[in-house]
């Protein structure tokens, strides 16, 4: 009963190999990055736009991730280093 739900993570090769993961990996990006932009944008400038937008994109990814879907874990971890690098830009900046 507790194997059945383990969900089997993905390795960076199967990503790579796999031109269906691939593809999903890519569309779940670019919708990640178009609910990012749209929240962005909804943002007043003196909140942080650019903050709201990457924890939409990151809520969106996460939420794919958490209901099972392996490519959305690959691209998690893209944007857990885009944040990562978005706030070492607000620091140096």
């Amino acid at each position: 009963m507790v194997a059945a739900t383990i969900i089997p993570l993905m390795s960076w090769g199967g990503l790579f190999t796999d031109q269906r993961q691939l593809g999903a990996a890519v569309l779940i990006f670019v919708a990640a990055a178009f609910a990012g932009v749209g929240v962005s944008r909804m943002v007043a400038r003196d909140r942080g736009p650019n903050f709201f937008g990457m924890l939409a994109a990151l809520a969106f990814t996460g939420a794919l991730a958490y209901f099972g879907v392996e490519a959305a874990g690959i691209v998690l971890w893209f944007l857990i280093a885009l944040a990562v690098l978005l706030g070492v830009f607000a620091l140096v900046a």
